[in-house]
């Protein structure tokens, strides 16, 4: 059966007459409807970093809703300043650019230093324009600092690789500056081989001289541009407050009477 009527008297011009009176349940559900898409969106909130590099700024949207452990490790080094005057060590046509694991600052070179490796989280497709973290080929749980841009839509291979590489954040701008890193000329630096064969370098032509400071895209600096605490409750606790708070509204009963007396 629908929703029970509630029976109104109505005196109009002195006589009495009977006439039904349908509670607005539909406002006490569009506002649980509100509520409920208001917490959702507060439960799935995205810190925002900004990565200003020597060739741009690339701004990434962190997902704490599917992969917490990598977006609090990430901000972990954001925040200690760890990524400042980092630089990109690695850049394959086609796949990937990559950083978080070197430095150079004071004409020196030096590793970021890390934390304790972290648990996999592998939900979301390494797609085009999505940032995940590097980790050993043999140990799906042994991500620390590097990180790295998906140049191209890579699930087929990422997704099924050492558990799948866990895709923690999104560029939301300047992925341009991305392309344009990845159109560099790559090269080894002697000296510096655990660099790897595909440093990509700027203003560079070989066979010239490497000079670091004006040839390596360095990150001068990674902030966070969004105030974000974490750990945060968990998702579902503010579904379950949302439905709770639904359909409090929609119990709540509207009594009226209506009476009118025609002028004498």
């Amino acid at each position: 059966m629908g929703q029970s009527k509630k029976r109104i008297t109505l005196d109009l011009l002195g006589a009495n007459k009977e006439a039904t009176y349908k509670p607005k349940y539909w406002r006490a559900n569009l506002v649980g409807l509100i509520l409920a898409n208001l917490l959702a969106c507060a439960a799935i909130a995205e810190p925002r970093v900004l990565l200003e590099t020597s060739m741009g700024g690339i701004e990434i949207d962190l997902h704490p809703d599917v992969a917490p452990g990598h977006v609090q490790n990430f901000l972990n080094y954001v925040n200690d300043g760890d990524y400042n005057n980092s630089f990109i060590h690695r850049s394959v046509s086609g796949f990937i650019i990559q950083g978080g694991g070197f430095s150079f600052n004071e004409s020196l070179f030096n590793y970021v230093p890390t934390d304790p490796p972290i648990e996999n989280e592998f939900a979301l497709s390494n797609v085009r324009g999505t940032v995940a973290m590097a980790k050993l080929g043999t140990d799906p749980d042994s991500a620390t600092s590097q990180w790295f841009i998906n140049l191209a839509d890579n699930s087929a291979n990422l997704d099924q690789q050492n558990g799948g590489f866990t895709v923690f954040a999104t560029v939301v701008e300047g992925m341009d500056v991305v392309d344009a890193i990845a159109s560099l000329p790559v090269t080894g630096i002697i000296g510096l081989e655990p660099l790897g064969s595909a440093v990509p370098l700027r203003n560079w032509t070989p066979p010239a001289a490497i000079v670091p400071q004006d040839n390596l895209v360095i990150i001068s600096n990674a902030e966070q541009s969004t105030s974000f605490d974490i750990p945060m409750l968990p998702q579902p606790f503010f579904w379950l407050l949302a439905t709770a708070l639904g359909l409090a509204a929609c119990s709540i009963g509207v009594k009226k009477t209506v009476r009118t007396r025609a002028q004498d």
